[in-house]
């Protein structure tokens, strides 16, 4: 059990005993006002050198429930209170022990659902957002003093780069944000994990392929139309992701059977259409050997702007179906022999990575992290074609500004003051 607060001392030595040395652990026995009931290591760490910048105490006792509440109890009788969620970072952060990366890259190390969302938490926890943040800060800091100078003293000779070097570097500032822009998708889907759903028209396979990726039977399969009415979900392990992997019902093409769709069906399918609209990759699986009818063609040019994988079945018998020309991403399988699932499974994660991220200096993980980045890059890009299209150092001045105000959200800092600072420093104005 962790407590933290200012002086904790008191505090802990009324349950504890008497402190240890600072970081180091001591056996005590804790009690309360019934007297002691259990022994457990107590370790000291006073602030500000602690996790949360104050005087921190770390308590393990035995495990058993009744023991826990009663130190919780025992700690609460005397001042203590549960801790809000995530109450610990962001002490730390207001104690100016870690920045915001820091804090969500904490987040990210206890949530992170592969090896590879392990590696960009840690990267978080070691500061790399942060320390590329500081960079490009120096650089529009310098630049805002740049303009700033420009601007009330437009008749000296302060050795100010001209319109087309300060676009240049500006431009360079929008780069930057761009690729940890792009990368976000990845960062997401390695910390995350990520949902892909199988859509299709009924009997096109789904179920047989949905149990075929996972290596186990998992879905109903059979040849009668309508097998599959609900969502049927599992997890797939990927090497680079965890995938939850959604089987949908099928949907009908053309007039519904005589009597209608039965009810249970008909939730089903719209069951399956809202869990669709929130996953990250389609599947959307087609009968190789029977034409492309119009459900099929709609189902095509509804899903043509989302992220997705055309999957064309039955591949073991005579192929009957014709694609159009601009379709992409195609892969056939045979679930009965096992033709192209393998290839299938292998292809899904650079499916859920997209683009890759490229020479991204950073690979961001987090949604507010990717909106600070690009508030970013829009406003050094729009401070580089006012330089460059007339608009003038006035308005350019004002979007570096505004890409400072991005970027000192994104680690949490104020900006103008720093500006000024570097502005009389280097200039020497006013001697």
């Amino acid at each position: 059990m962790r407590v933290s607060g200012p002086d904790l001392a008191p505090l802990v030595r009324a349950v504890c005993g008497p402190l240890p040395a600072p970081r180091t652990v001591r056996l005590s026995r804790l009690r309360d006002d019934a007297g002691v009931f259990d022994e457990g290591l107590l370790t000291w760490m006073p602030g500000p050198a602690s996790y949360t910048g104050e005087d921190v105490a770390e308590i393990s006792c035995h495990g058993n429930p009744l023991i826990v509440e009663r130190l919780l109890d025992a700690l609460v009788a005397r001042g203590a209170r549960p801790a809000h969620p995530g109450e610990f970072t962001r002490r730390a952060f207001l104690n100016g022990r870690m920045d915001l990366t820091r804090a969500e890259a904490v987040l990210q190390a206890i949530a992170a659902t592969s090896p590879a969302g392990l590696a960009i938490a840690r990267a978080g926890l070691d500061g790399r957002i942060a320390a590329q943040a500081d960079t490009l800060r120096d650089t529009l800091v310098d630049l805002a003093a740049e303009l700033e100078a420009v601007l009330d003293y437009p008749g000296e000779d302060l050795l100010v780069a001209g319109d087309a070097a300060l676009a240049a570097r500006l431009d360079a500032v929008a780069e930057d944000a761009a690729r940890a822009v792009a990368s976000h998708r990845a960062g997401r889907v390695a910390v995350e994990g990520a949902k892909v759903a199988l859509i299709g028209p009924v009997n096109a396979g789904k179920s047989s392929l949905f149990n075929a990726l996972l290596g186990r039977d998992r879905a109903l399969v059979s040849p009668v139309a309508g097998t599959t009415r609900d969502v049927v979900e599992s997890v797939l392990a990927l090497p680079t992701a965890r995938v939850v992997l959604y089987d949908t019902a099928g949907e009908r093409a053309g007039t519904p059977p005589e009597g209608g769709i039965d009810p249970i069906e008909a939730a089903g399918l719209a069951l399956g259409a809202r869990m669709v609209a929130e996953v990250d990759l389609l599947l959307l699986v087609l009968p190789g050997h029977r034409p492309l009818d119009e459900g099929g063609s709609a189902l095509l040019e509804r899903t043509a702007g989302r992220p997705r994988l055309v999957v064309v079945t039955h591949a073991d018998l005579p192929r009957r179906l014709v694609l159009p020309a601009d379709v992409e991403d195609v892969h056939v399988v045979a679930v009965p022999t096992g033709e192209g699932v393998d290839a299938l499974r292998d292809a899904l994660p650079a499916a859920l990575r997209g683009e890759d991220p490229g020479e991204a200096a950073v690979i961001v993980a987090s949604q507010r992290q990717r909106d600070a980045y690009a508030r970013l890059g829009e406003n050094a890009a729009a401070a580089a074609a006012a330089l460059r299209d007339g608009g003038g150092p006035a308005v350019a001045v004002e979007r570096v500004y505004e890409a400072l105000t991005a970027l000192d959200g994104l680690v949490g800092r104020d900006t103008r003051e720093a500006v000024l600072d570097r502005l009389f420093a280097r200039f020497c104005i006013g001697k």
